[in-house]
């Protein structure tokens, strides 16, 4: 799991803080036990997957799954916040949860098995109106550089993509004919191509941003059928959303930013209070009724936490 954002980052106590806390657990009228039952992780998944392996008999092969997944879930924060988005991208769904409910939920779509949406804690702060879509630099390199090589700079013009100068904000639009277009094929050459917003933006409408060092946020998207899809590992790694409209509304409340959107290109409007966004991989998780239900592990990644679970455990000295 990686943690963006100090607001959302675990701490880690020290062995003397730990000790003293549980000396002053050990005088309360519940005594040391309750104290230690106190430190459980509180977040709703792992409840559900705990109280899952308290159900399941010592012999099932079940076991398995509940385990590791249970490895992935005692990643999150053990307490996420009173109000926090979840996506999980072996479901490939998000839900709105308020105090440790989930209170609504949708499709999205995640990152394919080349560019998987990776595990990633962090704070939505703002939204981005009438964005920009800055083209990832392996896609210009392995789509969009052999294709002006095979049909001329006109495959730009039908994107509404344009090349900038560099990635600085004063970057200044120049002409893709002054590119060296086989040497950004080659990698030898970075060049920094965008997509103008409106009709057809791959971003949509909207994106939704929290800092973080691996360019992955939250956005809406014009491929509307990639939700009928049962599999929809389909993005960049970043993660489209079903109704974008819908979960705006949820992060500004009614009357706010979604409901009147600000005029002009690429605007940003910070959020009244910034929200948490925690993206996980559950293989096994519960479904709309409560149920523990498992989900396909479209990037291969049960594999490794068994082998970590099954490795023996070095004895304490």
């Amino acid at each position: 799991m990686v943690f963006a954002d100090s607001a959302v980052r675990p701490t880690r106590p020290t062995p003397a803080a730990v000790l003293d806390a549980a000396a002053r657990g050990a005088a309360t009228p519940g005594g040391l036990a309750a104290y230690v039952a106190a430190l459980a992780p509180g977040h709703p998944l792992y409840r559900a997957l705990q109280q899952g392996l308290a159900d399941e008999p010592a012999d099932d092969p079940g076991r398995r799954l509940i385990l590791t997944n249970l490895e992935r879930a005692r990643a999150l924060p053990a307490d996420p916040g009173r109000r926090f988005v979840l996506v999980d991208a072996a479901a490939a769904r998000l839900w709105m949860y308020e105090d440790g409910r989930p209170i609504d939920s949708m499709k999205v779509v995640v990152g394919k098995l080349s560019d998987p949406t990776p595990a990633l804690c962090g704070l939505i702060r703002q939204a981005v109106f009438q964005p920009y879509w800055n083209v990832p630099v392996d896609l210009v390199r392995r789509h969009l550089a052999p294709d002006v090589l095979r049909d001329g700079t006109g495959v730009l013009t039908a994107k509404n993509l344009e090349v900038l100068s560099d990635w600085t904000p004063r970057a200044q639009v120049i002409d893709p004919a002054a590119v060296d277009w086989r040497a950004a094929a080659s990698g030898q050459q970075f060049v920094r191509v965008r997509q103008r917003s409106g009709a057809g933006n791959m971003l949509g409408a909207v994106k939704f941003t929290f800092p973080n060092r691996l360019g992955i946020y939250l956005h809406d998207t014009p491929e509307r059928a990639l939700f009928a899809e049962p599999r929809r590992t389909r993005s960049s790694g970043c993660v489209r959303l079903e109704d974008a409209r819908r979960f705006g509304r949820w992060l500004f409340g009614p009357g706010g930013a979604m409901d009147h959107p600000p005029a002009g290109i690429d605007v940003a409007v910070a959020l009244p209070r910034p929200a948490p966004v925690y993206i996980t991989y559950l293989t096994l998780g519960p479904d709309e009724a409560g149920r523990l239900s498992p989900r396909p592990d479209v990037y291969g990644r049960d594999a490794a936490v068994i082998a970590q679970l099954d490795a023996p455990r070095t004895a304490w000295a």
